[in-house]
């Protein structure tokens, strides 16, 4: 823990731990960190307001998605009223100099991590990770965890996507360090070949570090499978075809990609990709054997329409994959498509990728968007994703078709 030992740390989940649960753990705590999306601000709020009312004199400390969008006079302004301090970036080195340095800023803006070998693996006992793991399962039937095989910033600017917010450089693993802890997966936590690991990257760059990964992974018997979100246009060169070759044979049995859109609006997306590309990315991949999701983004731009919505169907019948969502576009802080001017008042606790009632574009409303996004999901309902497929959350607000 950098100095500190896990006995020093108390961990909440509001997944599984109730408000109560969480208020009493922070009777006594000297500091209190929040990680937090956009979506999970308002609720961060109400239990500062709470938990403030018991421990006067503990030191609120943000981080994550949700904070790293802003300017630190944009944030301190939107939120220093009750949060001491906030960590942009990377946690591990700002939450230690908060904890030792009395001078710190109130804002730490902490660089990518570039060298993780010198960083311990993530304590998932500490976390608590057995309740994930019996959750999934019992969901799911297949125990499931997660890891990073590298982190940082994002070198794409995807108009909806916040993982570029930071900086553009991305910090990377090693092989030993990569394989190291699924060793640790393996050994400690029961990750074996019925098990599924999923690489939580934004996007994974397939390079000399990963494929060397792969091989130590066949050589070391670690045999659970894995995931993972590519680009379609990094993997379709003719070398990145023999690196998804080992990946395949090293138990990586899914390929995620974002196709976003219909043909004629992807060159706004902001992505490197292009309906050609896109379809020899699903060939290739399907060649190999992996099972690949394909992702779309409904109203990202004011230029769709009914048109460039039901265009999608032939594309993913083209491009056939073996799971499919639609989600609506929502602009987030970070994201280049957010401007705090005009988006700054969206009500994020009741908006998400799956639903939202803002966004609408030049022709279609949002109750439009809502209902042609539930036209989508029936459609593909044999390939629709797991949580479209189950979550009723899905259906609270169906759109009507003007």
């Amino acid at each position: 823990m950098f100095g500190f030992v896990p006995e020093q740390y108390k961990f909440f989940s509001q997944e599984f731990d109730s408000e109560d649960e969480i208020l009493k753990g922070c009777e006594d705590a000297d500091y209190i960190g929040f990680s937090l999306t956009s979506f999970q601000v308002n609720e961060a709020l109400r239990l500062i307001v709470k938990i403030k009312k018991i421990n006067r004199n503990a030191k609120i400390i943000w981080g994550g998605y949700g904070v790293n969008g802003f300017s630190s006079e944009k944030i301190i302004e939107l939120y220093g009223k009750y949060v001491d301090y906030f960590i942009q970036g990377p946690g591990e080195d700002g939450w230690v100099r908060i904890l030792t340095d009395s001078n710190s800023p109130r804002v730490i803006r902490s660089q990518i991590i570039t060298d993780f070998d010198k960083y311990p693996y993530p304590d998932r006992d500490l976390i608590r990770i057995d309740r994930n793991l019996k959750k999934l399962m019992d969901l799911e039937g297949v125990r499931k965890t997660s890891m990073e095989m590298q982190r940082g910033g994002c070198p794409f600017k995807c108009k909806f996507c916040a993982a570029g917010s930071f900086q553009n450089k991305r910090g990377w693993r090693s092989a030993d360090n990569i394989i190291g802890e699924m060793e640790i997966l393996r050994d400690k936590y029961g990750m074996d070949k019925d098990s599924m690991v999923l690489m939580s990257d934004a996007e994974i760059l397939i390079d000399e570090q990963i494929v060397k990964m792969a091989e130590m992974k066949v050589e070391r018997n670690i045999d659970f499978k894995f995931g993972m979100n590519v680009v379609a246009s990094t993997i379709i060169q003719s070398n990145k075809i023999k690196y998804l070759e080992k990946l395949a044979k090293a138990g990586c049995s899914e390929i995620w990609m974002g196709v976003e859109s219909d043909p004629t609006l992807m060159h706004l997306t902001g992505k490197p990709i292009s309906p050609e590309k896109i379809k020899s990315a699903f060939k290739i991949t399907k060649d190999l054997g992996f099972i690949r999701k394909a992702y779309f983004i409904l109203g990202f731009t004011e230029e769709e329409t009914e048109q460039t919505i039901l265009n999608r169907i032939p594309f993913v019948e083209e491009l056939d994959p073996d799971i499919v969502g639609f989600t609506i576009y929502i602009p987030v802080p970070g994201s280049p498509g957010y401007n705090h001017e005009k988006h700054g008042n969206i009500d994020f606790e009741k908006s998400c990728e799956y639903q939202n009632l803002f966004t609408r574009t030049k022709t279609l409303s949002n109750s439009d968007l809502r209902y042609w996004q539930k036209y989508l999901v029936d459609y593909f309902k044999e390939k629709a994703t797991y949580r479209q497929k189950e979550d009723t959350s899905n259906k609270l607000k169906i759109g009507n078709k003007k």
